[in-house]
């Protein structure tokens, strides 16, 4: 990048910088716009400071009309972000107080920010409505269900303030599951297969039936009875709706409704070994439940037209089905089968791992419920698939953590240096929030011969003068220079350390652990309680002792 290139980079984000704070622009401000813009000037961050320094003064000796001039001539605007409340559009056909919508999750992993949208979405229409809200656990796959997946749902949908009216469990539902299937085989509508797997799958693909299909309904009723009692292992008979084989829908094609599985459930133990499959399961307890509004990810769509048919036999209402896009967010797993593997590899901690949008791992970063709500909102039930960056997720619980996170200083990669000619101090007071002046001053021991500063800052202003925060200025070197009490607009300001300190270790974002040492007051906190630290970022507190954080976003 050529000089005049730079300058010009330099000089609109400090004309930028300078408007929004009454004139004056901040030198590390400034340096962080232009770092974010162009990374490669890292390398060369030395000679461009004294570029800034220089722009940065000229700009801050102009009125704030000249700015403005300045401003409109470069032809920048200040954006001023402002995020409306957005309200859910109405639900079509909703009846006030006859409204009554589900949230059924398999409890076969860890809820992540896809299940709290879909939950929340029916949550808040079933409240729009003085409906009502069913929280449904489709259990009925005794060997990816646990008692832990249970908990899990419960806890983070409670945590994030969804309440539900009733709960509700498959696996109490299967004794009218077995009365359902035979009410279907003895109206012909469904048959006992004995193929194997692997023909049935074919068989489907090539739109052919099987000779099981010609059953007469004694044998089906028996082979049905032989399934229950146990007298087939897993895989070697099932229960097929009789749909059509050349259907062009793929599902329809005398889809398998009933299975065998052989394994203890941790809600019902051994009591059953045929269970009921996904869309059986679904239609037959959204007839059951009455529900009148199903509001799902786009991924069901092609199941709709099954679960329908299966209503229809059944004499049910249809639900009106509305479907939302699936989302993720940018670089994050959800697939319950890969996170699985993956913290089996040891390439994750956990399902709270801070790389996871579960909602353990964004409760354990330090998002916030209403932070998550929100964001989750303003995503809107579109049906177009999107990738969504994280900025937009933190930009929201950025505005809420602000304005409850305490500050405090912790230096990242610390550098000592001792501080020549200075007045004997033993400690200083810095607010715990700027804005919040009735939060009280936390108290910052000084030890002039033992100062710590990060070593990025060193490196940046080694031999310029700065003010560390809440102290005095100093001439940066090994052996700084003391310049005097008085705050300097156009100096740099920059957080630091003294003696004694504690040592803290931060887990970060990618997974990796980075160290510091902190001011002494950060140990008397709380365990889970949200803060700033001063230029490095929001963090949450989760141990104490020894010090440990979470990094959760700058």
């Amino acid at each position: 990048m050529n000089e005049k290139r730079i300058e010009e980079i330099i000089f609109k984000y400090a004309l930028l910088n300078a408007i929004k704070h009454n004139g004056k622009a901040n030198i590390n401000a400034v340096l962080g716009k232009i770092l974010a813009e162009a990374p490669e000037l890292k390398n060369k961050i030395k000679e461009i400071i004294p570029k800034i320094e220089q722009i940065v003064k000229e700009i801050n000796s102009l009125s704030i009309e000249k700015q403005k001039e300045k401003l409109n001539e470069l032809g920048l605007i200040i954006e001023k972000k402002k995020i409306e409340k957005i309200e859910l559009p109405d639900l079509p056909y909703a009846i006030k107080g006859k409204v009554i919508t589900a949230f059924p999750p398999e409890p076969s992993k860890y809820p992540h920010i896809g299940h709290a949208k879909s939950a929340l979405i029916n949550f808040l229409y079933a409240k729009k409505y003085d409906g009502k809200f069913i929280l449904r656990f489709e259990d009925t796959n005794p060997r990816m269900v646990k008692k832990e997946y249970y908990d899990a749902f419960i806890d983070g949908l409670k945590w994030l303030g969804i309440e539900w009216d009733q709960v509700d469990y498959v696996s109490d539902y299967i004794e009218k599951f077995y009365e359902a299937s035979e009410f279907l085989i003895k109206n012909g509508h469904a048959y006992v297969c004995t193929c194997k797997q692997e023909d049935i799958r074919k068989n489907r693909r090539l739109m052919k039936e099987c000779d099981c299909r010609k059953n007469e309904i004694e044998k089906n009723l028996s082979l049905f009875n032989d399934m229950l009692n146990g007298n087939f292992n897993e895989g070697e008979a099932t229960l097929r709706m009789k749909i059509s084989m050349s259907h062009k829908n793929a599902a329809m094609r005398d889809p398998s409704i009933m299975r065998i599985i052989d394994f203890p459930h941790p809600r019902v133990g051994n009591k059953y070994k045929v269970w009921p499959m996904y869309d059986f399961g679904t239609a037959l307890m959204d007839g059951w439940e009455g529900i009148t509004h199903r509001i799902r990810s786009k991924e069901f769509e092609i199941r709709t037209e099954l679960q329908q048919y299966i209503q229809k036999i059944f004499n049910f209402k249809i639900p009106h089905i509305m479907e939302i896009a699936r989302f993720n967010l940018e670089g994050a797993p959800s697939s319950g089968r890969k996170i699985r593997e993956m913290i089996k590899n040891g390439e994750l901690i956990g399902w709270d791992d801070p790389r996871l949008t579960t909602l353990i791992a964004l409760r354990r970063r330090g998002f916030l419920p209403e932070a998550i709500k929100e964001f989750l909102i303003i995503t809107g039930i579109s049906k177009s698939e999107a990738t969504i960056a994280w900025s937009n997720f933190e930009s929201i619980n950025r505005s809420i953590l602000d304005k409850i996170a305490n500050r405090f200083f912790c230096v990242i990669d610390p550098i000592r240096i001792n501080i020549i000619n200075a007045p004997k101090i033993d400690f200083t007071f810095a607010p715990y929030h700027p804005e919040f002046p009735e939060r009280g001053k936390r108290k910052i021991p000084v030890k002039i011969d033992e100062i710590y500063i990060s070593k990025d800052d060193f490196e940046i202003y080694l031999g310029k003068e700065i003010r560390l925060m809440n102290l005095f200025n100093i001439k940066l070197e090994k052996n700084a220079i003391y310049t005097g009490k008085e705050v300097i607009q156009e100096i740099p300001k920059i957080h630091w350390v003294s003696y004694p300190n504690i040592k803290v270790k931060i887990l970060m974002p990618n997974g990796s652990f980075i160290e510091g040492l902190a001011e002494p007051e950060l140990a008397n906190q709380r365990i889970d309680e949200k803060i700033q630290l001063v230029r490095v970022g929001f963090a949450r507190i989760d141990s104490l002792n020894p010090l440990i954080l979470y990094f959760t976003h700058k």
